[in-house]
C-alpha cells in the first residue's frame, strides 16, 4: 500500500508583505484603541489591499511584444534562406494575440484605478438608457474626466481604444466563421486572416500605445483633479519608467515626431 502525500502544514503568517502596485489602508472602524485591565493601551487594526496592475500588464504586454519580435525576425531569415518553418508564423501568433490582449488589459486596469479615485463614477454622454455603450466609449469617458482630456486629446484616446479593443474582442470572442484566405505580406501565401491581423507589427503599434498613453495621461498637468489621481499618475510615471527607458532601443520611438 502507498502511502499517501500529506499536504504540508500552512506557514505561520507573520506579517504582511506589500508588493509593488499594493496600496494598504485601514478601513473606517477598522483601529480600535482601548484600556486594558492593567490600564496599559490596547489596540487592534484591520488591514486591506489594493492591487493596481497597470505597471503588471504593461509588462506583460512587453514581454511578448519582445518575443514575438525574435518570431518574425528568425521567421524572416528561414524565408531569406528558402527554409520557412511555418511553425513560426503559427508562434508568433500566439505571442502577438497575448500582447494585444495585455495591451488592452492595461486600459482595463487604468480604468479600475481610476473608478477609485474620482468623486462619482462617470458615464457615457449621449449613450441611450436601453443601448449599452461601447466598452472603449465607457473607458475613454472615464479617462478623460479622471485626466481632465481636452476636445483634440479625447478624439486621440477615443480613435486609439476603438482599435484596441477591436483587436481585444477579436481575440476574447473568437469567431469560428470560414473566411477566405489573405496574402501573408512577407511569406507571399495565403493563411487565415487572423495570422495577418495578429502579427508583430500590428502588435507593436498596440503595445505602443498602451505605454504612449501611460505617460500621457499621467504627465498632464494634474493640479486642479484630484489629489488621488495625481498620486496615482506620479506612480504610474515611477514605475513605468525603466519601460519607457528600454522602448526606444528595441522597437522604435515611443511617439511619432512633431509635425514639420
Amino acid at each position: 500500500m502507498q502511502d499517501t502525500p500529506s499536504t504540508p502544514p500552512a506557514a505561520p503568517v507573520v506579517g504582511v508583505h506589500i508588493s509593488r502596485g499594493v496600496t494598504p489602508r485601514i478601513p473606517v472602524g477598522g483601529l480600535v484603541i482601548g484600556m486594558g485591565p492593567d490600564g496599559r493601551p490596547t489596540g487592534s487594526a484591520t488591514l486591506e489591499l489594493q492591487l493596481d496592475t497597470c505597471i503588471h500588464w504593461l509588462e506583460i504586454a512587453v514581454e511578448h511584444l519582445s518575443r514575438a519580435k525574435e518570431i518574425r525576425d528568425e521567421l524572416l531569415r528561414q524565408q531569406a534562406s528558402g527554409t520557412t518553418n511555418f511553425i513560426a508564423l503559427d508562434r508568433e501568433f500566439k505571442a502577438c494575440v497575448q500582447a494585444s490582449v495585455a495591451a488592452a488589459t492595461f486600459f482595463e486596469a487604468l480604468y479600475a484605478a481610476v473608478l477609485e479615485r474620482v468623486p462619482t463614477k462617470p458615464s457615457v454622454k449621449g449613450a441611450k438608457r436601453d443601448q449599452r455603450p461601447a466598452r472603449y466609449a465607457v473607458v475613454t469617458e472615464a479617462l478623460r474626466q479622471a485626466f481632465g482630456l481636452r476636445k483634440q486629446g479625447t478624439a486621440n484616446l477615443r480613435g486609439v481604444l476603438k482599435e484596441v479593443y477591436r483587436f481585444r474582442d477579436e481575440a476574447v470572442h473568437p469567431s469560428a466563421k470560414f473566411s477566405e484566405p489573405i496574402a501573408h505580406p512577407e511569406l507571399g501565401v495565403g493563411v487565415e486572416r487572423r495570422f495577418v491581423m495578429f502579427s508583430f507589427d500590428s502588435a507593436r503599434q498596440l503595445v505602443r500605445a498602451a505605454l504612449a498613453f501611460s505617460k500621457i495621461l499621467a504627465s498632464r498637468d494634474l493640479s486642479s483633479r484630484p489629489k488621488p489621481i495625481q498620486d496615482f499618475a506620479a506612480y504610474l510615471l515611477t514605475v513605468c519608467e525603466p519601460l519607457y527607458v528600454s522602448w526606444e532601443p528595441s522597437f522604435g520611438p515611443l511617439f511619432d515626431p512633431p509635425a514639420a
